[in-house]
């Protein structure tokens, strides 16, 4: 095909100028019917045409669709049977857990691929971060390790997080850790009675999510700025404890006038002939 491509540009194409790409292709279309086709072949000294004949019952179809550029990467499937891809998760099932797959990643699609480049599954990418591609059958539901580390964490914040924790996970399966992860992280911003009483508000939820307990979490934590704010003292221009701004400008004019000190001379005095010792 590329030596093809050569002879096509070294010959039909070589020193012409099209005015646009449909008469280029008008041209081509001349030149392989009343050239290119007839010609002797020079090595096998046969009819380009004839040979071609001979081969297109065996030859398929070119693809409809144009080559699609993608990038390839490595990942892991964790214990949810999950990849992360670009902030988003995809079911690799049947991959299976802790295995390595092939990723790649195409403009609106994605694929995995297992060790022996067969496609496992395909997905249509997400629009936003932190979504999911995840049917509900390929959902787990049964704990494992993780589960219950994190669960036994979430606990010691209290009672109503550790109900919330047990919820999500019930609702959500594996998939779910990922929301008990943060729920568990939650400390490093917020108290622990504030997480508490977030949890028992979002419990009354109809469908009690982490997302929700942030929302709440969030805003108690403006109120909270806000009302600190408020109570916080302004800062004051005058008062009986403040110079005002005319005594500080006179002080610097008036210094300002002053000659600058000089450093002192310092004086060397003559040393005595007889004072210096010398030797013999």
């Amino acid at each position: 095909m590329e030596n093809a491509i050569q002879h096509t540009q070294t010959t039909a194409l070589k020193g012409r100028k099209f005015e646009s790409i449909e008469a280029q292709n008008t041209w081509l279309a001349h030149w392989e019917e009343r050239w290119a086709a007839p010609r002797i072949h020079g090595r096998k000294k046969r009819q380009v045409l004839q040979m071609y004949l001979e081969e297109k019952p065996y030859l398929k179809p070119l693809p409809v669709q144009n080559f699609r550029f993608f990038l390839q990467d490595t990942r892991t499937v964790d214990d949810a049977g999950l990849v992360q891809v670009q902030r988003a998760y995809y079911a690799a099932m049947p991959a299976p857990l802790y295995s390595e797959v092939t990723v790649r990643i195409y403009e609106r699609e994605i694929e995995i691929l297992d060790e022996h480049g067969q496609v496992l599954r395909r997905h249509e990418k997400t629009e936003h971060p932190g979504e999911y591609r995840l049917p509900d059958e390929d959902r787990i539901f049964n704990p494992s390790r993780e589960t219950a580390r994190l669960i036994g964490k979430v606990a010691k914040i209290g009672p109503h997080c550790a109900q919330l924790a047990r919820e999500i996970f019930a609702r959500l399966g594996r998939p779910g850790q990922h929301a008990i992860y943060g729920l568990s992280n939650l400390t490093r911003h917020y108290k622990r009675e504030a997480i508490e009483r977030a949890c028992e508000q979002v419990l009354t939820l109809s469908t009690p999510s982490y997302q929700a307990l942030k929302r709440i979490l969030e805003r108690q934590a403006a109120i909270e700025e806000a009302s600190a704010a408020a109570s916080r003292p302004s800062l004051q221009q005058s008062g009986s404890g403040i110079r005002g701004i005319e005594e500080y400008q006179a002080f610097w004019e008036e210094y300002s006038r002053q000659p600058p000190e000089r450093s002192p001379t310092t004086h060397t005095t003559d040393r005595r002939e007889d004072d210096v010792n010398v030797d013999p």
